[in-house]
């Protein structure tokens, strides 16, 4: 989720009116756009039949399913308050769920941390590539720095806190906060993007004392999500996971396979023949939907 700051030490997760204003007329657009497929698909239909008019209640499921994805996200800023803050006193945490109606804060003394540990994290972004014969857009995985806070909060509770910073000066700033209160600052090599917030755990990642200089570079581009500490659960997890796709995978080729065969056996040899070619009724373009987003959902 995308956090909002002005002077990097204050965070949080609320979007500017702007914005929300944004959201709201991107979902009614998708949405008016949508139900105008689908009037034009009953239209379609009345006048020729099918063929053209799967088409076009294919796009208008899409842009409804666009505006769906839209509302799920604007819900997610809307329903959740997230507040971060680094402050002269120490770090503040304030969270609350409005649709479960759970709140939970706490505050963190510089003097009450046990320690600071910074490690590796990701996010994805999208990366243009241009070329000469046609430009694309892909998503890649790209490093930032996760900070893990370890103390005791003024609840005199034992809290583990995390947070991720996605450009060097925001971290940098925060650092220098850290060490002006003499906190103490670990670094890891390891990417604690799967690091749960459990004192146990924290303490079993393999780290030394931060020197001023981190083992990656934020911002920069990762050809996998790599050297990802995962505790000996997590590690079952994915591998049993791992298996699961398999499984599914050679299950939905099989089942894949013998739609073609029931295809190919029982529909294909009625379709009607006009003029050398298949008529607009045939079914010709039902088939080569259902193989394409079948190929697509494969993958």
């Amino acid at each position: 989720m995308e956090m909002q700051t002005k002077d990097n030490l204050n965070f949080t997760n609320q979007l500017p009116k702007w914005a929300i204003g944004c959201h709201i007329g991107l979902i009614s657009l998708f949405v008016l756009l949508g139900m105008g497929m689908f009037v034009l698909t009953a239209l379609e239909v009345s006048e020729t039949g099918l063929g053209f008019s799967i088409l076009l209640l294919a796009i208008g499921v899409v842009f409804l399913g666009l505006s769906w994805f839209a509302y799920k996200n604007l819900r997610k800023y809307l329903d959740l308050i997230i507040k971060v803050s680094v402050s002269e006193q120490g770090y503040d945490y304030y969270a609350k769920d409005k649709r479960k109606g759970v709140e939970h804060k706490f505050f963190l003394p510089y003097e009450k941390m046990t320690y600071v540990l910074i490690g590796m994290d990701y996010r994805m972004m999208a990366k243009y590539k241009y070329s000469v014969h046609h430009d694309s857009t892909k998503l890649v995985p790209v490093r930032s720095a996760k900070i893990v806070i370890r103390g005791v909060s003024t609840d005199n509770r034992l809290e583990v806190t995390s947070f991720s910073h996605w450009d060097q000066q925001s971290l940098h700033k925060w650092i220098e906060v850290f060490q002006k209160h003499g906190v103490d600052i670990f670094h890891t090599d390891k990417a604690l993007t799967a690091v749960p917030d459990n004192p146990e755990v924290i303490e079993s990642i393999p780290k030394e004392k931060f020197e001023g200089s981190l083992s990656f570079v934020i911002g920069s581009e990762a050809d996998d999500l790599e050297n990802i500490y995962l505790t000996e659960e997590q590690q079952v997890l994915v591998e049993e996971k791992e298996k699961r796709g398999q499984k599914n995978g050679i299950y939905f080729t099989l089942l894949i396979s013998m739609a073609q065969i029931i295809m190919i056996c029982a529909w294909f040899p009625h379709w009607e023949i006009v003029d050398k070619s298949f008529s607009d009724s045939s079914g010709e373009f039902v088939a080569l939907l259902f193989t394409i987003l079948s190929q697509f959902l494969f993958i």
